[in-house]
């Protein structure tokens, strides 16, 4: 049966945002849907994340990543280390390097290597032109690095739920579309 794990980000919950609604939205289309309560998502390390990470997502049956802001790298960090391999990724607002804007993420950026070779799976990087919290330089460069389809909306923020964004029907139709492709 399909799953998909949903990683949120920084001081994020699985409960924000659109997570949510997509978790039902897949539930509905009969696919498992794990949303993943990060540890401590106001003071995040990335070997507490990891260890997480290690505890919760199998990719033993046809499986999509969703990972959103430093639900990204967390996740990439964590498959690149397992060397586990899911059908696909979608990563919104994702970043790889440090960020000018939130350096106390840093150690998260510092922790492997993400080089496409280790990461042969489809993905799809999804991006906003008015993101604040993280440019759209940054997800530019994870799409390169990744050698991902890019997606960037002209609008949308960093996709929170205070922007609007408590559904997400394009993350749906990505996931959907990396799942049929898996068949």
């Amino acid at each position: 049966m399909p799953q998909v794990y949903i990683i949120h980000g920084y001081t994020a919950s699985p409960d924000n945002h659109w997570f949510p609604w997509l978790e039902q939205a897949l539930v509905e289309r009969g696919i498992r849907c794990h949303r993943l309560a990060m540890p401590d998502s106001q003071h995040p390390t990335p070997e507490k994340w990891l260890d997480y990470l290690k505890t919760q997502i199998q990719c033993d049956e046809p499986t999509v990543i969703v990972g959103h802001s430093l639900g990204c790298i967390a996740s990439l960090n964590f498959l690149a280390k397992q060397f586990e391999r899911p059908v696909g990724g979608v990563w919104v607002s994702g970043f790889y390097q440090p960020l000018t804007t939130i350096p106390e993420l840093t150690p998260f950026s510092n922790l492997y290597a993400i080089l496409p070779p280790l990461m042969p799976f489809k993905s799809y990087v999804v991006a906003s032109m008015t993101d604040t919290i993280v440019p759209h330089q940054y997800s530019d460069q994870l799409a390169q690095h990744l050698n991902a389809e890019y997606i960037r909306l002209p609008e949308g923020g960093h996709f929170l739920d205070r922007e609007g964004y408590t559904e997400f029907p394009l993350v749906l139709e990505l996931v959907l579309k990396l799942l049929a492709e898996s068949e």
